[in-house]
């Protein structure tokens, strides 16, 4: 009986010892995934920023454009500031 008793205690004790570990390694772990949460947050925030910038450039050469593209735009906005011209002619002939 006595024999069987120490070994419960050595069970006991093992247990306890691998629960401990557990507890701590589980603690470890919590931080680790804590700590990447917040990385990532911070790179999420990092590539929308990114992109943001990305979009403005776009937008940026869009408006530039070529060389011909400018030139083409100008012959439009001519275009349409004659046709304007035109209108408002046309109105004050009206009235």
């Amino acid at each position: 009986m006595e024999e069987w008793i120490e070994k419960n205690r050595e069970v006991t004790s093992s247990s306890a010892a691998v629960c401990t570990f557990i507890e701590e390694r589980n603690r470890a772990l919590i931080l680790q995934v804590e700590m990447l949460q917040g990385q990532l947050q911070e790179l999420i925030k990092q590539s929308q920023e990114q992109q943001q910038k990305y979009q403005a450039l776009k937008v940026a050469q869009a408006l530039l454009g070529s060389d011909e593209t400018k030139t083409e735009a100008k012959l439009k906005i001519s275009r349409l500031i004659r046709e304007i011209e035109q209108c408002i002619v046309q109105l004050s002939q009206d009235k």
